[in-house]
């Protein structure tokens, strides 16, 4: 019972940040996307940075999740694919509000510790994901000799970028352009050529 009143608050607290921002959600707007009393709310969580920060430790959870769960051929495949499921190229309204809810909440990190501490967390996991990707590109012949941290903080860097400005003016094209930008420096600076 407490697992699915917690899902049901981190849902509402989810759907409050969506329609109105982080500086205008507040436990009373939580309240409002959420069907029990606000007493409730308050039995679970002290204040609304408590409940922002367990949904963005939720948030993170989900996207690891999903990256973690490919199943691909070889470096190359899943490092395309850790790129696809970062920057999707076919951009529907739940992808957009999803990646705009970890943009406010990622506004707030330089001012909340716990805030940074989760984006710090959950960036090391995917620079992680594309280091390992190139050493075992490199290691099986796929990947030229790179060095595999700063390709990948180049890679990252160049995601999170196309995002914060797709999701921001809510372009898609800038998404997939650059998607498709970095699948051409891939193939063409980091394939070893046959």
């Amino acid at each position: 019972m407490a697992e699915h009143t917690d899902e049901a608050i981190l849902e509402a607290t989810y759907q409050a940040l969506c329609k109105h921002g982080y500086p205008a959600t507040s436990i009373s707007r939580i309240t409002d996307e959420f069907d029990k009393s606000t007493s409730l709310l308050y039995y679970h969580y002290e204040d609304k940075e408590n409940l922002f920060e367990d949904l963005l430790c939720h948030l993170l959870d989900q996207l690891e999740e999903q990256l973690v769960d490919f199943d691909q051929e070889g470096p190359y495949d899943y490092l395309m694919a850790v790129i696809d499921q970062l920057l999707p190229t076919q951009v529907n309204n739940n992808q957009f509000r999803f990646q705009r809810a970890l943009l406010e909440l990622r506004s707030q990190a330089p001012h909340i510790d716990a805030y940074h501490k989760q984006f710090e967390r959950f960036d090391e996991f995917v620079l992680s994901e594309f280091t390992t990707a190139i050493e075992n590109g490199i290691e099986r012949g796929v990947f030229r000799e790179i060095d595999p941290e700063q390709t990948a903080e180049f890679i990252y860097s160049a995601v999170y970028g196309a995002l914060e400005r797709g999701v921001t003016l809510e372009d898609a094209s800038l998404l997939q352009q650059t998607r498709q930008t970095l699948e051409e420096y891939v193939r063409a600076n980091m394939l070893v050529e046959k």
